[in-house]
């Protein structure tokens, strides 16, 4: 069930597996704060509806910022999102090389934050549901 969506975000929901879903909006320079917005209504959501799984859907979001600005976007993301009682995030990557290395490279300054195991990148969206459900 859809339980938010704007211009930019949709959430989704599904009770019975307690499966959060949405796709990460593309960011850009001009929209960062747009995205910033989103991402603390994801968050919102996560806690009112006492999500414990979460799937974030990368794979076609565009991202065109600096290196430091989507750093600092995604690990107060990341940092919020762990104040919560999720246990379990899975992304869907992209396929653009550049932005799974930014990706990458954020995920392993989140593991400070983060439970060992709770994170975890796919390829597909079978894949990552299978993850989280397990």
């Amino acid at each position: 069930m859809i339980i938010y969506s704007n211009s930019i975000i949709t959430l989704e929901y599904e009770p019975a597996t307690d499966v959060l879903s949405v796709a990460l909006p593309d960011i850009q320079d001009f929209s960062i704060s747009e995205v910033e917005r989103c991402l603390n209504i994801i968050v919102e959501h996560v806690i009112s509806y006492d999500v414990k799984k979460i799937l974030l859907d990368s794979s076609k979001a565009v991202v065109e910022v600096q290196d430091e600005a989507y750093r600092n976007l995604m690990l107060q993301f990341g940092k919020q999102l762990m104040t919560t009682r999720l246990q379990k995030i899975a992304r869907i990557g992209s396929a653009v090389a550049a932005q799974e290395d930014r990706a990458s490279q954020v995920a392993e300054a989140m593991q400070q934050f983060s439970p060992t195991g709770s994170y975890q990148t796919f390829t597909s969206k079978e894949v990552a549901l299978k993850w989280l459900l397990s």
